[in-house]
């Protein structure tokens, strides 16, 4: 069963987004817009990189400008490994999940060495995603 706006909503506890800043770094439109949509009415600040440079040079000025890193791993310029790394250089607490369609062991250990909190494949459970958003926002 398809899950809907509706009822994914209702699995999740309490505890709302509002007020967060949530950077999504993924260069495919489709993608990044799948999850602005998903997060759009829970009252959250979503930013966009198109690649890990871009994602990475927000955090080379501004210690926190995010609460939390939504991380594709395959990008131009510089993937997802890489700008986990980098970041988590300048800012070890920020919480990172890695979102990627690159879902096989090695690339969820990968994800993990780089330091990802979290490793989530595409296609995703929406309900999945929004509980491990939860999780390291509060």
């Amino acid at each position: 069963m398809l899950k809907t706006k509706s009822n994914f909503k209702e699995g999740l506890k309490q505890t709302t987004f509002a007020g967060q800043k949530i950077l999504v770094v993924d260069d495919d439109d489709v993608s990044f817009f799948l999850v602005n949509e998903i997060l759009s009415s829970y009252s959250v600040e979503i930013t966009r990189a198109n690649d890990g440079y871009e994602a990475m040079e927000f955090f080379k000025y501004k210690k926190n400008p995010f609460d939390l890193v939504i991380m594709d791993i395959r990008m131009p310029k510089m993937n997802g490994y890489e700008a986990t790394k980098r970041i988590k250089e300048l800012n070890p607490t920020i919480p990172v999940i890695a979102l990627t369609a690159y879902a096989h062991y090695q690339g969820k250990a990968d994800c993990l060495t780089a330091g990802c909190d979290e490793f989530i494949a595409k296609p995703f459970d929406i309900g999945f995603l929004l509980n491990t958003i939860q999780k390291h926002l509060n």
